[in-house]
């Protein structure tokens, strides 16, 4: 994002009401430091694959070609899978637990996504509104429950959490109203979580900008989190004018509602590495600005939906948003995430 972006950002704020202030320290800004991404490994593209086939050696080569490549890299956030806690609860666990360990290590810092509402192609496993409602009927969410206190139990005595993103996108096939089913769902897993561990902090991985997913659903979670994770992608077809001016709405909200936050996902993908960093300069300077952390989506290629270049044969479109090569080299352009560490 260069000087006229970041102006753009300072003039779309005043037209909403926020302007960054100094010397006076919002608490929005208490994440500012967070510079890490999520992080999907890269030898399969599901869940339960992923966790219960765990590659130790790879998922530690990888994290250090993370480092390697940006060396302020201080978070990940990790995503968990209540499939292959279903299908192999011992395995499971065991790899969740090494998976907490080897970050600590290395002094990062883990959010681990324990519940996840995102759908795509290939699916990797979210949850519906049906399944919310069946869970719901079997003693109050009692597998999801289980599931929750499990992996809590398995990641915590690392000592390597930053904080639990409950659920990554839980509005994204419904439920974003007061009293819905993925509302009682988060709040009671919020309830779970604070029980379990009071300190650290609970968060809920959701969009929050105008433009992206709306402010509403920050409204719904805000009685129950601690940290507000925002997702708020400049989409292709936007102009980023307009994204410069939805973000600044939402910062707005942000500071009204008094929490910390953090972007917990950003950077738009593409097959074309030019047109990719174009979105990666543009969100990170918005944030940079605003004083928000960020955790791009996602480190590595990988088999996950939305994470490697278009595969033959396939008759769908696909968007490539790693940042690292399938064979560890720097995806071309992509260094440009370390003049936002500085």
């Amino acid at each position: 994002m260069g000087a006229g972006s970041v102006a753009g950002l300072a003039a779309a704020s005043a037209r909403v009401g926020w302007a960054q202030t100094e010397p006076v320290r919002s608490r929005i800004h208490d994440y500012a430091h967070i510079h890490g991404f999520n992080y999907q490994p890269s030898w399969r593209g599901h869940g339960i694959t992923v966790w219960n086939h765990f590659q130790e050696k790879v998922f530690a080569q990888e994290v250090e070609q993370g480092l390697r490549h940006f060396p302020k890299l201080n978070a990940l956030r990790i995503w968990f899978s209540y499939d292959a806690h279903m299908a192999d609860s011992k395995r499971f666990l065991a790899a969740a637990k090494r998976a907490s360990e080897l970050l600590a290590e290395r002094k990062i810092k883990m959010i681990p996504v324990i519940f996840n509402g995102w759908h795509s192609l290939v699916d990797f496993g979210g949850f519906s509104l049906e399944q919310l409602r069946c869970s719901r009927n079997n003693n109050r969410f009692g597998p999801h429950r289980q599931y929750l206190r499990e992996l809590i139990e398995a990641v915590r005595p690392a000592d390597s959490l930053l904080m639990y993103d409950l659920s990554n996108e839980p509005f994204n096939n419904g439920g974003k109203e007061k009293g819905s089913v993925v509302v009682e769902f988060l709040k009671a897993m919020a309830d779970e979580s604070h029980a379990l561990d009071s300190k650290t902090p609970v968060s809920v991985g959701t969009q929050g900008c105008p433009g992206v997913g709306g402010i509403a659903d920050l409204d719904l979670i805000d009685p129950f989190v601690d940290v507000h994770a925002v997702h708020p992608y400049w989409i292709p077809g936007t102009p980023a004018e307009k994204h410069a001016e939805n973000f600044a709405k939402m910062v707005a909200h942000l500071e009204k509602l008094g929490k910390p936050a953090l972007a917990t996902e950003c950077c738009w993908g593409s097959n074309d590495d030019a047109e990719r960093v174009k979105f990666v300069r543009h969100d990170l300077g918005l944030l940079k600005a605003a004083g928000i952390g960020f955790l791009p989506h996602a480190l590595h290629h990988s088999p996950v939906a939305d994470l490697h270049r278009p595969v033959p044969g396939r008759q769908w479109s696909t968007m490539y948003m790693g940042f690292i090569e399938a064979d560890g080299s720097l995806r071309p352009g992509h260094e440009v995430y370390n003049e936002f560490t500085q």
